[in-house]
């Protein structure tokens, strides 16, 4: 094979894939945004944006990452300083910071997903264990649920106190 060719031929396999699984749907999901079968129209957009809810969803949004992002970014100046100047252990601490990265959020919501559903893992084991009777819809639980719990500790000293 001619030296000129490789790299075109080496990069080929990830560009039929990005196309095929990225490029392709993106246009196709783009196509739907912009139509409704009679042509093209911004309606979809009119009604996302009219929705009741969308106001308050975009001001949570734009509140959360004013919170975040300069949390975020704060933090990641303090680790690469802190790693920076460490003289031992540093391929440890990096190694170890860096494995988050390795597993997308989509993953990990999949992930966690296959453990708290109706016929997940946890109910799986639970079950097996002879702790629940009936799967336990572990998703629909909110904190407010959670939190009006009160989980008692053992008497001590003639008085109860909650642990929450």
């Amino acid at each position: 094979m001619n030296a000129r060719y490789l790299p075109y031929v080496l990069i080929a396999p990830v560009t039929l894939f990005l196309c095929l699984f990225f490029l392709y749907p993106f246009v196709l999901v783009a196509k739907q945004a912009f139509s409704t079968g009679a042509g093209f129209t911004m309606d979809n957009f009119r009604d996302v944006v009219s929705y009741w809810k969308f106001p308050i969803s975009m001001k949570n949004t734009l509140l959360l990452a004013a919170a975040v992002v300069p949390v975020q970014l704060a933090l990641a100046l303090l680790m690469a300083t802190m790693v920076n100047k460490m003289k031992r252990g540093r391929d440890l601490v990096l190694y170890v910071w860096t494995i988050p990265l390795g597993i997308s959020d989509l993953a990990a919501g999949i992930i966690w997903l296959a453990i708290f559903e109706q016929s997940g893992f946890l109910n799986s084991m639970m079950h097996g264990l002879g702790l629940i009777d009936r799967p336990v819809n572990f998703l629909s639980i909110s904190i407010r649920a959670l939190s009006s719990l009160r989980l008692r500790w053992p008497k001590s000293g003639g008085r109860r106190r909650s642990c929450w």
